[in-house]
């Protein structure tokens, strides 16, 4: 639980830190529906997303590192 500072993930906690984010970390902790809609919104904008593949793009074997 994010708001009684019980997060599992140090990743996690962060997102209801005094930030941006606390209101929503409330809304979805009691709204679970609110929660839902939300992701499948953004999941629907990821999907929307073209990455390049092929020679046009490039898997990095470690993000900060250019291949």
């Amino acid at each position: 639980n994010l708001v009684a500072k019980k997060g599992l993930l140090h990743s996690d906690q962060e997102l209801f830190n005094n930030g941006t984010q606390d209101s929503l970390v409330r809304l979805y902790g009691v709204n679970a529906r609110a929660f839902a809609r939300d992701f499948a919104a953004a999941m629907v904008k990821m999907g929307a997303i073209s990455p390049l593949t092929g020679t046009n793009g490039e898997i990095r074997l470690n993000c900060r590192n250019v291949n």
